[in-house]
């Protein structure tokens, strides 16, 4: 058996559901509440797809204590949901990434030209925050309470490549462009997205991406400057944006990926 798991319907879990039926798969759907056993879970296989990454991870920690299999494994849902851990892990594999500080504190770092300032965990563009001086970051770590921060080098003008990952293959692309008078590509931002072709270079790096933060699938992020970066790895990633914008039925080939992983145990 195959299972959802989940804690709000979105457009992708539908998705999901109509793709399954397409397949002839049944999808058991596992609402993952306020509440979490560690305890009791079937053996299966899980995908998960909850809003909510805190609770994506302890699920599937209690899945795995329990002998089932989850897609993606806590630790790759753990490590991409951190930036700054899956940067470290995307050097570590010799891919090119942004220039990265991470500051735990009101640290004395100097800025050279425009910066982005970011929190180690978050999405859809919020908690971040361009500057240009010290005193602008200053002011930001002021006001962090607690947070864990990134100050990254801007590259190039905001615009990036989402490319989505399944079972070690580049499913499909598109170019997301920042709105006017906004610097954050994010689709959910309102910046327009474009249809974008995966070449081979596209493809190994998106490919590597994934393998290095070890998710079966995933949404990573390319920046586009001098030379491609890789900025993220989404290890629980939207896909309507992109489904919308490429046509491609990636729903679909993430219910074939997860009945490969079912056959192999």
């Amino acid at each position: 058996m195959v299972a959802l798991a989940y804690d709000v319907v979105r457009e992708e879990e539908k998705m999901l559901l109509k793709a399954a039926e397409r397949a002839g798969v049944q999808l058991r759907l596992v609402k993952v509440g306020e509440a979490v056993d560690i305890e009791g879970w079937e053996p299966d296989v899980y995908l998960i797809r909850t809003l909510s990454h805190n609770r994506g991870i302890v699920f599937a920690a209690a899945v795995e204590g329990n002998g089932g299999v989850s897609v993606n494994s806590s630790t790759a849902i753990a490590v991409s949901w951190n930036k700054a851990v899956s940067l470290a892990r995307l050097r570590g594999a010799g891919l090119p990434v942004p220039k990265t500080t991470v500051l735990f504190g009101e640290a004395d770092v100097e800025i050279k030209g425009r910066s982005i300032v970011k929190a180690v965990s978050g999405s859809w563009g919020r908690k971040v925050a361009l500057v240009s001086t010290r005193e602008e970051l200053s002011l930001l770590l002021k006001s962090a309470e607690g947070d864990v921060l990134m100050l990254q080098e801007m590259v190039g003008t905001g615009e990036d490549i989402r490319v989505f990952v399944v079972g070690g293959r580049a499913v499909a692309a598109m170019r997301r462009i920042p709105p006017e008078g906004d610097w954050r590509s994010n689709a959910a931002r309102g910046g327009k997205t474009l249809p974008q072709r995966v070449d081979g270079e596209l493809e190994e790096l998106a490919v590597k991406a994934a393998e290095a933060v070890g998710a079966l699938y995933a949404g990573v992020d390319i920046l586009i400057g001098e030379r491609l970066y890789v900025n993220e790895v989404n290890g629980i990633p939207e896909f309507k944006a992109l489904t919308r914008t490429t046509g491609v039925d990636v729903a679909s080939h993430i219910i074939q990926m997860l009945l490969e992983v079912k056959k192999r145990g």
